[in-house]
């Protein structure tokens, strides 16, 4: 990796482009469950640690571009749950 250089990544809430350390990043595994992770392998995507994005991400309806599979309305409830039980600075 380039000196300097910062991978950037598309917030699934707001659809706002930052830098990878300012978001949370998740995956999707096969049976369409989200999880919570730092690094790993798997169809990921990325939110910011705001209220306002993790709203903007359940009212989504089609998610299939992103993980390659549908993600229910449930499973995306949960990790907003988890996501306001933990604690962001």
């Amino acid at each position: 990796m380039k000196r300097g250089y910062c991978p950037e990544r598309t917030c699934l809430g707001c659809g706002a482009i930052d830098d990878k350390r300012g978001l949370l990043r998740f995956v999707a595994s096969a049976d369409g469950e989200l999880h919570l992770v730092r690094e790993g392998r798997g169809r990921g995507g990325y939110l910011h640690k705001e209220e306002a994005c993790w709203a903007a991400f359940s009212r989504r309806k089609k998610l299939y571009r992103t993980f390659r599979l549908e993600i229910g309305r449930e499973a995306r409830e949960k990790l907003i749950q988890e996501l306001r039980d933990r604690r962001w600075e």
